[in-house]
């Protein structure tokens, strides 16, 4: 009798509760040959049911890998704008081993269309998140945004940027965007409103940048506050 190698058995007992319990949940799971795998890591999670565990460390990663200055990135460049060529993997990577962070699908999106000017990218990001959440109608509000400004219509996106940091769920990224935006098209005054904004938010990642903005355009205003 022909023994079952442990590789075989350990892959289909993967795939079997992986779908086992991707019935029992809410969102609906990508299967397991579209997943974009770390090595043994995100396996260990599946197998043990701890997806949302792998998509939570996924994203870490992401965050890791963002937010680290590359080697080529010149001093006086904006923050997170240099080449980051595996940004849309690791995104894709995190969001589906779990859907459901929408958080991710915008942040990873955004960064791509507004700072590192890869749209297509970004698009191909929101399109796979507007497939399997099409009620989550800001996806349609991020992909609007890209397109305007592809068309070069940009104050289309920046009111559709508007509408985006209203919500509580808005990346700070995409605040620090828009303020820059107002920043390089000579509105210094909303600009200085955003960046208050993000220096009073939660984001402690963003404190010292804010600050510097801060100080920066009140110069500029020449606001002594």
């Amino acid at each position: 009798m022909r023994c079952i190698s442990p590789l075989l058995f350990l892959t289909f007992l993967v795939v079997f509760l992986s779908n086992q319990i991707t019935n029992n949940l809410k969102y609906s799971f990508p299967p397991l040959t579209e997943l974009i795998l770390d090595s043994g890591k995100d396996l260990s999670t599946l197998l043990f049911g701890m997806r949302r565990l792998g998509a939570d460390m996924a994203w870490i990663s992401v965050l890791q890998y963002y937010g680290a200055a590359e080697a080529e990135e010149k001093e006086g460049t904006e923050f997170g704008s240099g080449n980051y060529p595996s940004l849309k993997k690791l995104t894709l990577r995190t969001v589906r081993l779990d859907p459901s962070l929408h958080y991710a699908t915008l942040y990873g999106a955004g960064a791509l269309a507004f700072n590192l000017n890869r749209p297509e990218e970004a698009i191909e990001i929101l399109q796979e998140g507007i497939s399997r959440h099409p009620q989550y109608w800001k996806f349609q509000l991020y992909l609007g945004a890209i397109l305007y400004k592809q068309k070069g219509k940009f104050d289309s996106m920046i009111h559709l940027l508007e509408d985006a940091i209203k919500y509580p769920d808005c990346p700070t990224l995409i605040k620090s965007i828009l303020a820059n935006i107002y920043k390089e098209n000579g509105n210094t005054l909303r600009s200085l409103q955003i960046w208050i904004e993000v220096y009073e938010g939660k984001d402690e990642s963003y404190r010292e940048k804010s600050s510097q903005q801060i100080e920066e355009l009140k110069k500029k205003l020449k606001i002594n506050i």
